[in-house]
């Protein structure tokens, strides 16, 4: 399986940047592009991002795979994973590889990857952000318990009934907003 090989992988391989780094997204880039490097010495098949814009930092096997940091030191994190809309027109699997790290004692604490319909809805919201954002809305919880239990098919009916939920309320949000400007 895919997800276990990533997450052996990187959890013998990957070290914390030894380069002066400064701010958590600097920390992010510097291990996202880690992983990149020991992930294509250690997979056949592997291609890189098709643009800027991509959902992946790789694809291995015809899987797109999505790195996501996380500085466990932070009080309060709610990570974007990716638009609702593009989620429903994936052409591949995606895999999410978590890399969960301390910028103070300079260490690797965990990396694991599952795949995006493997993750505990009890953990996931849609949030405002273009057609909505899929995001963890606290990533030390979800650390406790990233998968559910839910099966691929039972997981896409739970995503369409949360941004069913998302823009009626978005849509009343909206009226009120509407309404308040006595016009």
């Amino acid at each position: 399986m895919l997800e276990s090989k990533l997450s052996d992988v990187l959890n013998s391989q990957l070290s914390f940047p030894k380069q002066k780094l400064k701010g958590q997204r600097s920390f992010g880039d510097a291990l996202e592009d880690a992983c990149n490097v020991i992930l294509t010495e250690n997979f056949d098949n592997v291609e890189q991002p098709r643009s800027v814009r991509s959902i992946e930092d790789l694809i291995i096997d015809d899987t797109y795979i999505d790195h996501k940091t996380s500085d466990e030191k932070g009080s309060f994190k709610m990570p974007n994973l990716i638009s609702v809309a593009r989620l429903l027109n994936i052409d591949k699997p995606l895999i999410y590889n978590f890399i969960i790290y301390n910028s103070e004692t300079k260490e690797i604490i965990n990396t694991f990857a599952y795949n995006v319909y493997r993750l505990n809805w009890e953990h996931l919201k849609i949030q405002n952000l273009g057609k909505g954002q899929l995001q963890i809305k606290n990533m030390k919880e979800f650390l406790k318990s990233p998968v559910g239990s839910l099966s691929e098919k039972e997981w896409k009916v739970k995503l369409k009934e949360e941004m069913k939920t998302f823009y009626l309320k978005a849509r009343d949000d909206a009226q009120k907003r509407y309404d308040q400007l006595n016009v």
